[in-house]
């Protein structure tokens, strides 16, 4: 890893996991914006979670290639869709976890030096990109599988299926 600050950041990410998770969790539940979530599906996210608290370690660490991450995430979009719950509510969550990670790094970090705090910048724009592209691949899979359901349910061809959800992008 580049920096000494961003190991300690790391590292203090995941060992309070439970404690961000646990918060994620309350914020998710209260957030009126994301209300689709069941007590069921608000367990297996938080079992999620703490694999995405891993992941991030590791793609702040370089050690996660971007393809896994493309791959993980469309298929955790594909999950999501099959559990029910709508896109925006799952792109929310994400949304939250991120927020909740951030606002736990600066309530439990004290910063001795500039130079720390530039590491810190440095770690948060890494864990945006990952987050970033978290999101997308997520959605890219929740809409695959919206395409996949709407031709399995009216037959309809690739041409209708265009019309219906716009031509996939092209990577």
């Amino acid at each position: 890893m580049k920096g000494l600050i961003s190991d300690k950041l790391v590292t203090l990410i995941e060992n309070n996991a439970d404690i961000i998770i646990k918060r994620w969790i309350e914020r998710l539940s209260a957030d009126s914006s994301s209300p689709s979530f069941s007590p069921e599906a608000l367990n297996k996210s938080s079992a999620k979670a703490h694999m995405v608290i891993k992941e991030l370690g590791e793609w702040i660490g370089y050690d996660k290639p971007k393809e896994e991450i493309i791959r993980h995430y469309s298929q955790e979009g594909i999950g999501l869709f099959r559990m029910g719950i709508p896109l925006s509510a799952g792109v929310r969550a994400l949304i939250l976890l991120r927020r909740t990670i951030w606002l736990f790094i600066l309530d439990s970090s004290l910063f001795e030096s500039a130079m720390e705090l530039h590491q810190t910048r440095e770690l948060s724009d890494r864990a945006s990109l990952f987050f970033d592209r978290a999101g997308i691949n997520f959605i890219d899979g929740y809409m695959e599988e919206m395409r996949c359901r709407a031709r399995e349910l009216w037959n309809l061809s690739e041409a209708d299926l265009g019309k219906l959800f716009f031509q996939k992008p092209s990577r």
